[in-house]
């Protein structure tokens, strides 16, 4: 499943608790990213899906979830 897999990237990418990841989690306010979190994560994700991910569809990226959508779309 997705989820399971951006779970491990968030967490080996910014190191925050496991329990705190979830699909509803916001990227800012629960995980504490800042931007350059958010240019790590969207490097991992990169790197792991094969995809490049655009700097319009990363302002997207509010909650965990939106990720995983986005990542679904991309290999559906």
């Amino acid at each position: 499943m997705t989820f399971e897999k951006v779970k491990e990237i968030i967490m080996e990418t910014i190191n925050c608790d496991e329990e705190k990841i979830t699909l509803e989690a916001s990227l800012k306010e629960d995980l504490d990213m800042d931007s350059l979190d958010a240019m790590e994560l969207s490097m991992a994700l990169e790197e792991a899906y094969d995809i490049t991910i655009d700097e319009d569809e990363l302002q997207n990226f509010v909650t965990v979830k939106n990720i995983v959508e986005y990542l679904d779309s991309q290999n559906a």
